[in-house]
């Protein structure tokens, strides 16, 4: 009985080494992708928008809440309802939006796309709340346009200011 089972395990290990070695080959000739997804290339998804939007920049009108500490960070927050524009610039990779915290359009944010979401971000160096500001950032979901603005301060936690949703402003024709 033994016998059978030293066949059986030694052609199985022939075997899966077999296939290991040739999945190997074909993965590093390339006729095959075993590795795991890689984020697209920022250009590539940048430029699979463009038909889309359009090489022009692209502005939208957004409904947003804004909830603002009152004093530090972890006080309550100040909640009010307003309106702000923001605007995507697919071919100059930038963005940039209105308001409060506004990464605005004479400082944009670099653009970069997650799937059919604008990323839009940019460096910081400013106190608010009791903490360093390190990093703006907004994100605008183009299927749905949520609109998320994000502060990512020096000790690496994050507060979401602005949540809103947001349409294609389009200009009237006169």
């Amino acid at each position: 009985m033994s016998k059978n089972w030293t066949a059986i395990l030694s052609t199985a290990l022939l075997t899966t080494s077999a296939l290991g070695a040739l999945g190997w080959v074909a993965n590093a000739q390339g006729w095959i992708h075993i590795a795991t997804p890689q984020v697209a290339d920022r250009d590539k998804e940048l430029d699979s928008q463009l038909p889309k939007l359009g090489k022009t920049p692209v502005s939208f009108f957004c409904e947003v809440t804004v909830s603002t500490p009152k004093a530090e960070l972890r006080s309550e927050p100040k909640v009010h309802s307003e309106y702000l524009v923001a605007g995507l610039d697919l071919e100059g990779k930038s963005g940039w939006y209105q308001g409060e915290y506004s990464i605005s359009e004479s400082r944009k944010g670099a653009l970069r796309m997650e799937g059919s979401k604008a990323v839009v971000s940019r460096p910081a160096m400013f106190e608010r709340f009791g903490k360093m500001i390190s990093q703006e950032e907004f994100t605008l979901d183009l299927k749905n346009g949520a609109f998320v603005q994000t502060l990512t301060f020096n000790d690496g936690t994050q507060r979401h200011m602005i949540k809103g949703v947001c349409a294609k402003y389009i200009k009237a024709p006169f």
